[in-house]
């Protein structure tokens, strides 16, 4: 009898553990089952950064003109603007960081400008561009520095949201003044006549 007992009590943990192999969840989407286990947040967004780390560039110029630019580029990682879209059931959020140039420029040994150039600079001396949702990169424009006797750097102004890219180029005369003006071309870099 005792024999009996444990054949049945074997026999029911066998059949209860062979019934449990997931047969419910055949006829159910991956969406149900992932809602089913409250796990559907943490599969439904994709998020990724650009760039992933941090980034800085620095740059040392001595131009014919006798301007010496040095020009710092880096990534500020806590402050990024936000590019999101929904796909298949999918939230895609692509976090783009800011980036700041620091400006130092000095002409016969002499400091004539040493600026941070980021969105409250350009701001600064042209609020009509849109900055809400724009990422901008500077770098010397040699070309027009040697033939505006100045120093030029262009400020290439990209909004992420409809792809749009504007530029601005920002003249420095041997004084350390500025005046920075929007470019019309397609490409700042075009030769001026």
């Amino acid at each position: 009898m005792k024999q009996f007992i444990f054949l049945l009590v074997i026999a029911t943990i066998g059949i209860v553990s062979i019934s449990c192999d997931g047969r419910d969840r055949v006829f159910k989407t991956n969406t149900e089952v992932l809602i089913e286990n409250k796990l559907l947040d943490s599969f439904s967004e994709n998020i990724t950064y650009v760039p992933e780390t941090y980034t800085e560039v620095a740059t040392d110029t001595i131009l014919y003109n006798g301007f010496h630019v040095k020009l710092k580029t880096y990534t500020i990682m806590d402050k990024h603007i936000v590019n999101e879209f929904k796909q298949d059931s999918i939230v895609y959020k692509k976090y783009y960081r800011e980036f700041v140039t620091d400006v130092i420029v000095t002409k016969n040994d002499k400091e004539i400008f040493n600026e941070r150039i980021d969105k409250e600079f350009i701001h600064k001396h042209n609020n009509n561009l849109q900055l809400n949702k724009a990422i901008i990169n500077v770098m010397v424009n040699q070309v027009s520095s040697v033939k505006n006797h100045g120093l030029v750097l262009s400020a290439m102004i990209k909004d992420i949201q409809n792809e749009t890219i504007k530029f601005c180029d920002i003249l420095i005369d041997s004084e350390g003044n500025l005046v920075l003006k929007e470019v019309q071309e397609l490409y700042a870099f075009n030769e001026q006549t």
